[in-house]
């Protein structure tokens, strides 16, 4: 089997609703095995988990993950309304992927999300002066000079990450993985959403969604 890496690149996202503001997304990196060449086509069915700390945010996730991939023509099924996902099964792959056989799909996407944050360094205001001029039919160029004013700072900025993967039930492997990132801009539900957005035009870009 051929596996082989895709170089990370950034693919923008602009997500804008009236009342929560405007979110960026975009792909960290993304992996794929190249030997995988049948892709999810528009009849295929697919099962969704989506793993995080927060219930909301998992029927979130497994809702955008349905919205989107119906517009493909690809039928999901959601593992938070699936009869055949034990209770107890938690973040287990292999009981993931049992309960996912059984509804008859072909494919897993497993979403992890996380929440998080980075510093950032904000430099204080500059103050700059220039020389410049000339006489008697001489002239010189200006010379400008910056200095910082103030001490600057560094804030923190909430952000959050998914990690996504799409295994194959026939061949029981993961065929294709990717990481995501988006800043955090008050409504949780559009960043959940513009991270799955972004994550299935990646995988759209990769040929694992015809």
């Amino acid at each position: 089997m051929k596996l082989s890496r895709i170089q990370a690149h950034s693919l923008p996202l602009v997500t804008c609703l009236v009342v929560a503001g405007c979110s960026s997304a975009r792909m960290d990196s993304q992996w794929l095995d190249r030997s995988f060449h049948d892709g999810l086509a528009a009849g295929a069915r697919v099962f969704v988990a989506c793993e995080t700390a927060v219930d909301s945010l998992r029927r979130l996730c497994e809702d955008a993950w349905t919205e989107r991939m119906r517009a493909e023509g690809i039928a999901v099924v959601r593992s938070y309304g699936a009869a055949t996902l034990p209770a107890d099964a938690g973040n287990d792959p292999a009981r993931i992927d049992d309960a996912a056989r059984a509804t008859g799909a072909s494919a897993v996407v497993r979403m992890k999300l996380a929440q998080g944050s980075h510093a950032v360094f904000q430099p204080g205001p500059q103050v700059g002066f220039g020389i410049g001029g000339g006489s008697g039919g001489f002239s010189f160029g200006g010379i400008g000079v910056s200095l910082p004013i103030g001490g600057g700072g560094v804030s923190q900025r909430q952000e959050m990450s998914s990690s996504t993967t799409l295994t194959d039930l026939g061949r029981g492997t993961v065929v294709w993985a990717g990481s995501a990132r988006t800043e955090v801009d008050g409504d949780a539900g559009a960043q959940v959403s513009a991270l799955t957005r972004v994550t299935v035009e990646a995988m759209k870009e990769a040929g694992v969604i015809r």
